[in-house]
């Protein structure tokens, strides 16, 4: 188990679209403990009627309010510290800049990362963090950027995966598909992945290195 997993006991989340869901499907993926606040009935922009999002991930909890923001402020008033992933090609989001506030407000530990090539500062933030830290994990959702998804999980995969030798180098690819939808993942192996992700697997190849 890397340094990192054993440092974060809880992932928190509010379970919207984009980065929150795929912090929710890491957590339980890699039987991370998953938490969080999500508004009354479970509304999230994908799950718009009741019981929402809490139909398939009942870990998180109803707030008394519909509306996003007293979600997202409980969710920062109740984690240890957040991590913020907020993808180059986001549009602006204002659920993300409230949580961005209202964690600065409460004074908590905090980073925000825009994609792999911040996994090495992340792995040296979390390494201040006492162990048995509940983690908040948020930022834009699917309408505001599309890559946000893939972007975080692939992110998560690098950082739990990468924290034992923060010296080795750790390349995420992106693929574009033919129907527009992207797959990701991470490899130690750039030679590899470069054969991997070629004109035979019907996409276009971007990279970042750590």
């Amino acid at each position: 188990m890397s340094e990192t997993a054993k440092k974060i006991i809880r992932i928190r989340t509010g379970g919207q679209s984009g980065v929150d869901r795929a912090a929710m499907d890491f957590a339980r993926e890699h039987d991370i403990t998953l938490c969080g606040w999500c508004p009354k009935n479970g509304w999230a922009e994908d799950y718009p009627e009741a019981p929402g999002v809490l139909r398939d991930y009942p870990e998180l909890k109803e707030t008394p309010s519909e509306g996003t923001e007293q979600r997202t402020k409980w969710n920062m008033r109740d984690c240890d510290a957040i991590l913020t992933i907020i993808p180059d090609s986001a549009k602006h989001s204002p659920g993300t800049q409230t949580g961005l506030e209202e964690g600065k407000s409460l004074g908590k530990p905090m980073y925000t990362a825009a994609g792999p090539g911040d996994i090495p500062a992340i792995i040296q933030w979390i390494s201040t963090l006492p162990a048995g830290t509940e983690l908040c994990i948020g930022g834009p959702r699917a309408s505001e950027c599309p890559e946000a998804y893939d972007v975080t999980k692939a992110l998560l995969e690098s950082l739990f995966g990468s924290a034992d030798d923060p010296g080795k180098r750790y390349y995420i690819y992106i693929l574009r598909c033919a129907d527009g939808t992207f797959y990701t993942g991470y490899t130690t192996d750039r030679q590899g992945c470069q054969v991997h992700t070629g004109a035979e697997a019907g996409g276009t190849y971007i990279h970042g290195s750590v």
